[in-house]
């Protein structure tokens, strides 16, 4: 039996969001994947044909984009005018047009060519994350972190990153950070963001990973309060936890546009794999009933939602669920009491204005839930 072939690929030191970029990207590479030190490392019979099979992967979940949604633009390539620079002199490398979807079809002909491409090509382009004055300068889309000049405490006129990566490692980047970016969402009244999903491990597997994103892709109604946020990927990723409880990070991403560029609006760690253990129970016996799921599910888009009437009473509502699933007593309680008594006091009300009526939906939501967690806890006695 042959023995696997070995890819290693440099971690970005500084910078974490460039790394999970990648790990977007390699959680679609059909090989096995470690952390080893400063590098991550690819094995598999034919590591060339593992890199081009995930490539294709990415630029069919972008043309399935394209065609689906066209109007969000989920498979398009963002870009400052200094981004613009670095992206076009890619693709002249490549001798494609400036697309994102070409781009990656360029690549593929460029890996499998033998004059240019081929295992060694990988090997040079991805052992050594910083290729000095020969490589391209990162873009604004992967330095989010630290982008131009940042200004800080100590630092007098702020500080700069100048690394200068191969095009290879500029494509997987790419590969991963279009991945990632599934939706767009509000962040405010005025202004919304790109809603990017990141993998904190090298631990999905393939399958997994394509199914999270057909699943949320597409417009969200909001990402924050956390507990709401958190709750929506547990409805949506039930039966793919089950499998593989993994956490998440999502990213509000401001789009590059012009002179500006890309900047990270909000960010937030989803500990799914932590309260799916603490919460799976319980969880499992709301969810398989679809009145009790449909219930919280409205409450968490409610939460959510940028502008719902409601919006304050229903995030209240939330946070105590969030509590009570994870065996809070005292949440469960207040819970049970503050739905019950906000049902009674506007049905109580003769003619009760629209707002009123907003807000007996969501106490009668909350109310139900509250009634299958004090089930649930009955059955266990």
């Amino acid at each position: 039996m042959s023995k696997p072939e070995v890819l290693r690929i440099r971690i970005p030191e500084g910078l974490l969001i460039p790394k999970l970029y990648l790990y977007s990207f390699l959680n679609l590479v059909e090989a096995s994947r470690y952390e080893v030190g400063q590098y991550i490392e690819l094995k598999s019979k034919d590591a060339l044909e593992a890199i081009i099979d995930g490539i294709k992967t990415v630029k069919e979940i972008l043309e399935k984009r394209r065609r689906e949604k066209p109007l969000q633009r989920l498979s398009e390539l963002p870009m400052s005018g200094n981004d613009k620079k670095i992206f076009t002199k890619l693709c002249l490398e490549l001798k494609c047009d400036l697309d994102s979807i070409e781009i990656f079809g360029a690549y593929v002909d460029v890996l499998k060519s033998p004059k240019v491409g081929g295992l060694e090509r990988l090997r040079r382009g991805l052992e050594n994350f910083n290729m000095g004055s020969g490589g391209y300068a990162l873009p604004s889309i992967f330095k989010l972190e630290l982008y131009a000049l940042t200004r800080g405490t100590f630092f007098k006129d702020g500080f700069s990153i100048d690394q200068k990566v191969s095009s290879d490692f500029l494509v997987l980047m790419l590969a991963g950070y279009l991945v990632s970016r599934i939706g767009r969402t509000r962040l405010d009244e005025k202004s919304w963001v790109s809603v990017h999903i990141l993998p904190l491990e090298l631990a999905w597997s393939k399958n997994w990973w394509l199914i999270l994103q057909q699943r949320l892709s597409g417009l969200w109604y909001g990402i924050r309060p956390v507990d709401a946020l958190v709750l929506y990927l547990l409805i949506n990723l039930w039966d793919l936890l089950k499998s593989e409880p993994h956490n998440l990070l999502i990213l509000g991403v401001t789009d590059p546009m012009g002179s500006i560029p890309a900047a990270a609006s909000v960010s937030v760690n989803a500990p799914l794999r932590e309260v799916y253990v603490r919460a799976e129970r319980l969880l499992e016996h709301i969810l398989k009933e679809e009145w009790s799921k449909n219930s919280l599910m409205q409450l968490v888009r409610r939460s959510l939602s940028i502008g719902q009437p409601g919006r304050e009473i229903a995030e209240k509502f939330v946070k105590l669920i969030f509590l009570s699933i994870q065996d809070d007593a005292k949440a469960l309680e207040e819970l049970s009491l503050m739905s019950s008594r906000l049902e009674t006091r506007i049905l109580a009300i003769k003619q009760p204005k629209d707002t009123e009526r907003e807000l007996l939906v969501i106490a009668k939501d909350a109310r139900r839930i509250a009634g299958r967690i004090l089930e649930h806890r009955f059955r266990l006695l």
